[in-house]
């Protein structure tokens, strides 16, 4: 769960203008969110938030022991899927009459992080290790395949690609953390799902994490891992962005210096952004100007969030160790809302979908252990808390 390019794809391979020498602007000091005793509360500390979420609404924990959740996307049903990064697995959640059950798909994704689904219903990842754009190929009751969509670009594998978001016009933008050694990398980019050569945006950000799109696509977002801002580019057409601009502060729910920077972002259908700030254990909700609305906490920190469900009005949050959802009045946005049912295919040709890795970048970490099963957790009392499940991943309830 991070460019500039021309309209034509024999264009893409271009270099776009670099922005090296632009210096982020101060953010103006928004309202800091009060203190609540309520896990979600509006901009003066209330319950809720507003023709968003409910009063009595919360993040309900509905699956856990996991090592590193990340990268939820929805596919056109509202059907989530999720990475679990550092154990380099990716997992299918389904909500039947007995609650949730998640599949593993994906054993060894060599670094999936961030997920998208398109419109086509096919879905689509970051490779974290690789800096692949890779498509998970689907199979109707087996492990997924890989298809390479986006390999290497400047002439080099880019490790480090972290999130990404499909665009109005088909193509897909992404952003690329990069790491110490390798700033060069860091940047905001645009491909195809055709695999044309990327082109890079670089912009002030320090550390470009999440991105997501306004509803109308005129505007793109990207989340600063390593200051606590969130940025907007206005979008010229396709691949082609106009001047940064700092956007909203994530500062407002606790010290810069502790806050630091954000992770993963979604989008709903009124405009308003939905940031993880990991380090504040929170999910902040922005207005379309940048002004904060509200905020959800979380016992862990949020890596990332998603909307889904088969309404459109569950909010998922990714937070290390667990998935959690959250009911919303408004409806969430994602690019595979009202698109095509996601894309099976039979076993034998999903395991045909393997490709090498690359042969200039250093072998990926083994995956950490993770936990054999997920366990929803007990109401006091012991009951079990309405709409969660408790068998292992992929049993029948």
């Amino acid at each position: 769960m991070i460019t500039h390019i021309l309209i034509a794809v024999s264009c893409l391979s271009q270099s776009a203008p670099a922005r090296d020498a632009v210096q982020p602007p101060a953010v103006a000091p928004g309202r800091s969110l009060p203190a609540s005793a309520s896990p979600v509360a509006d901009s003066r500390g209330k319950a809720g938030i507003p023709t968003l979420v409910a009063p009595d609404a919360r993040p309900d924990v509905i699956l856990k022991d996991l090592v590193f959740a990340e990268g939820p996307a929805a596919d056109a049903a509202g059907n989530m899927f999720f990475c679990d990064f550092s154990a380099g697995s990716v997992w299918q959640v389904t909500r039947g009459a007995r609650g949730f059950e998640a599949r593993r798909i994906v054993d060894e994704s060599n670094g999936c992080v961030g997920l998208e689904f398109s419109p086509a219903g096919r879905l689509y990842s970051t490779q974290f290790h690789t800096g692949r754009i890779v498509e998970l190929v689907l199979a109707d009751g087996g492990p997924a395949g890989m298809r390479v969509v986006v390999d290497r670009y400047g002439g080099e594998s880019r490790p480090g690609v972290n999130d990404l978001v499909m665009a109005p016009d088909g193509g897909i933008w992404f952003t690329n953390t990069g790491d110490p050694r390798r700033v060069h990398r860091r940047g905001a980019y645009y491909s195809t799902i055709a695999g044309a050569e990327p082109i890079q945006h670089k912009t002030p950000i320090q550390r470009p994490n999440g991105i997501a799109l306004s509803p109308d696509g005129s505007t793109l977002y990207v989340v600063d891992a390593g200051a606590p801002v969130v940025w907007s580019f206005p979008v010229l057409g396709p691949g082609q962005l106009g001047d940064p601009r700092a956007f909203a502060d994530l500062a407002v729910v606790g010290d810069p210096k502790k806050v630091k920077g954000g992770d993963g972002v979604a989008v709903d259908v009124l405009g308003n952004l939905w940031v993880a700030v990991p380090l504040a254990g929170a999910v902040v909700v922005f207005d379309p100007q940048g002004q904060p609305l509200g905020r959800v906490m979380l016992p862990e920190y949020p890596s990332n969030c998603a909307f889904g469900g088969a309404d459109g009005r569950t909010l998922f949050i990714t937070a290390r160790t667990g998935v959690y959802a959250l009911p919303t009045i408004v409806e969430g946005l994602w690019a595979a809302k009202g698109g095509k049912p996601t894309v099976f295919v039979s076993p034998a040709e999903a395991a045909a979908a393997a490709p090498a890795l690359p042969s200039d970048i250093p072998p990926p970490p083994p995956p950490m252990q993770a936990s054999p099963a997920f366990q929803a957790p007990a109401a006091p009392g012991g009951k079990q808390e309405p709409g969660t499940g408790s068998s292992s991943p992929g049993q029948p309830k």
